[in-house]
């Protein structure tokens, strides 16, 4: 701050943090659901809590650098991928209030992140020489689950077991897998299992051949419409880097029933269903099988 000239403030919001993300990543892990800590962060604090304190401040925007791109103003101002497309941020920002667009601002969105690099240096900041972390924030480097499970809510070792039943091997706690996970199931087996499925209740950790972890359809709650122009001709991206599916959506009471033109590997309860229309995003919502 002191390089760039401008005051730096310190907020405690600690509790807010606790409360609205890790709290409900915990929560939900011990579920056997998948979530994404940064939607609910940029959700609750980023796009909630920190711009109701940039208003009160007086600021005119609320400036963040995500790599995506906001255009026009008004009703009509749209939510677009990144230029940078390795780097690309807006799958975890469809859940800002469409309210809420005409006060923020992403001046990075438009540039590649060797671009953001290159004048970082010439401005002689730090973070121009900084590593780049793609762990949880809150979790450090390292396995997820192993935070988890020091805090006491990695769960305990139970069954792996097939489609049928039957028992293959043994897992660590559920806290510990994912749909759609390979590594560390140490099962016998000629073919390639993957996680299928989480039986919280059973302790079971469910697992099958490829197809079988693949879906042709799914359920999406809590849907955030920030584009106000339906879902017509939509594509819908259910993991970060991962290529959108062309889709058909319908409305069935409070979810969105999604049916996708080919299958897609992967989906897991918790996770975040985004779709896009081209570069614009429509809006998104939380996986349910």
């Amino acid at each position: 701050c002191g390089r760039l000239g401008v005051r730096h403030y310190y907020k405690n919001a600690a509790p807010l943090f606790r409360k609205t993300v890790i709290a409900p990543f915990e929560a939900a892990y011990s579920a056997g659901r998948t979530p994404n800590p940064c939607v609910a962060c940029n959700r609750h604090m980023k796009f909630s809590y920190l711009l109701d304190l940039a208003r009160e401040m007086g600021a005119e925007a609320l400036f963040t650098g995500h790599y995506a791109r906001l255009e026009g103003e008004g009703p009509s101002r749209a939510l677009l991928r990144g230029a940078d497309p390795d780097k690309d941020q807006s799958y975890f920002l469809y859940c800002i209030p469409r309210e809420n667009l005409g006060a923020i601002k992403f001046p990075l969105g438009g540039m590649k992140k060797t671009e953001v690099r290159a004048r970082a240096a010439e401005l002689g900041l730090r973070a121009a020489r900084e590593k780049e972390s793609r762990d949880i924030c809150f979790a450090g480097e390292g396995d997820y689950g192993e935070w988890l499970a020091a805090s006491g809510g990695g769960g305990k070792p139970g069954d792996i077991v097939d489609r049928g039943g039957r028992v293959l091997g043994r897992h660590r706690g559920v806290a510990f897998y994912t749909v759609g996970q390979r590594r560390g199931l140490n099962v016998a087996g000629g073919e390639r299992l993957y996680v299928t499925g989480i039986d919280p209740v059973r302790n079971e950790v469910r697992v099958g051949t490829a197809d079988e972890a693949s879906v042709r359809s799914f359920r999406v709650s809590g849907y955030n419409d920030i584009s106000g122009d339906g879902l017509a001709g939509a594509a819908v991206q259910i993991r970060y880097r991962q290529k959108p599916v062309s889709c058909s959506v319908k409305r069935e009471g409070e979810l969105l029933e999604v049916s996708l033109d080919s299958a897609v590997f992967g989906a897991a309860p918790g996770q975040s269903a985004v779709f896009y229309r081209g570069d614009r995003v429509l809006g998104g919502g939380i996986i349910e099988i």
